[in-house]
């Protein structure tokens, strides 16, 4: 069921999301062309918490009232600090009340029992759906263009975080130039630009840049040797990248699993990370200026890599079913719901 994204900082496109869809080969119907009362007892599947992002009608107390069950995958590995996003990932309505909710690993599941108000009894252990197509990342097939463009060169991954306005999770504003301007003087390295998907509204949002001046933008960038990656599937930039420069996000723990080197940007006025979070980049480089940033580069210029071996040893803590086999139990459940 293809539901819009309401969101201030994001440009959702009917068609955009069908041609993806039917690119796929994925069977859908749009929330708009479907009556709900047809669905009466079905299982609902939710992939986002957040009611103000769908449509009134699909909001989760309007489902379950509909629904013989109702469920949940996470979309992303919660790492944000702060009790505000305490409310946003385990506050939600569905977090509260979401007859299953599915989860990669014990310490996601033990999130959800110190700040979910109903607990975590609702919370299983499957493994998470959207790592499955991490199982044998080595073997994955990288675009060819993706690769034509990064050369000879050794591709870093920069994932910038879109709240340089409130939350500060992001370090865009404060480090970004120095970031270009660093890989500008090595042409050894490959910066692979693939920022939170809702920065380039952000920053028209706040009259920054308006349309024109993102079009351009990423075409200065472009001609400057900077990859703008906007390819809907991210395992090409995991793959592809020799290391990751990374804002508090879903990256920041999702790269855990390629063994790669890490470097954690921190926003030091900002919310910072949680209790996983805090686990997390024990494993990882951090940085909060840029002498710290150029000498990360250097590391990965020069393949001087002393903590390949703890990164390596971190994953099953954090990722314990990364069999490519979470979607399956996580379906197998939601079975059980309705018998």
């Amino acid at each position: 069921m293809v539901l819009p994204f309401l969101h201030k900082d994001y440009d959702w496109k009917r068609e955009k999301s069908k041609d993806h869809l039917d690119g796929l080969g994925v069977a859908h119907e749009f929330w708009d062309a479907f009556d709900l009362r047809a669905a009466a007892g079905a299982v609902f599947l939710f992939t986002s918490p957040y009611d103000s992002t769908r449509p009134p009608e699909y909001h989760f107390e309007n489902i379950r009232q509909l629904a013989g069950a109702t469920a949940y995958v996470p979309y992303g590995l919660e790492t944000g600090g702060g009790e505000i996003n305490h409310l946003y990932q385990y506050g939600q309505p569905i977090a509260k009340g979401a007859s299953a909710i599915f989860v990669r690993g014990a310490d996601a599941r033990e999130m959800y029992a110190r700040h979910c108000p109903t607990g975590a009894g609702h919370v299983l252990v499957t493994g998470l759906p959207r790592m499955d197509g991490f199982a044998g990342l080595d073997r994955f097939p990288v675009d060819p263009g993706l690769r034509q463009q990064i050369g000879d060169r050794k591709a870093v991954l920069w994932n910038a975080h879109f709240s340089f306005d409130a939350d500060l999770w992001s370090t865009f504003d404060l480090l970004g130039e120095g970031i270009f301007d660093a890989f500008e003087s090595r042409p050894d390295l490959a910066l692979l630009f693939r920022p939170h998907p809702l920065l380039w509204k952000q920053l028209t949002n706040m009259g920054i840049l308006d349309e024109a001046g993102v079009r351009a933008f990423k075409r200065e960038l472009e001609e400057k040797g900077v990859v703008v990656d906007e390819r809907p599937d991210h395992r090409h930039a995991f793959a592809a990248s020799a290391a990751m420069l990374s804002d508090v996000g879903s990256f920041l723990l999702e790269y855990l699993v390629t063994g790669k080197p890490v470097l954690y940007l921190e926003n030091r006025d900002g919310l910072g990370v949680n209790e996983v979070g805090e686990s997390l980049i024990s494993f990882y480089d951090k940085a909060s200026d840029m002498n710290a940033v150029r000498d990360f580069l250097d590391r990965v210029s020069s393949g001087d890599d002393p903590g390949r071996q703890r990164r390596i040893s971190a994953i099953d803590g954090f990722f314990p079913q990364l069999d490519g086999k979470a979607g399956q139990r996580a379906l197998r459940h939601l079975g059980s719901l309705v018998r």
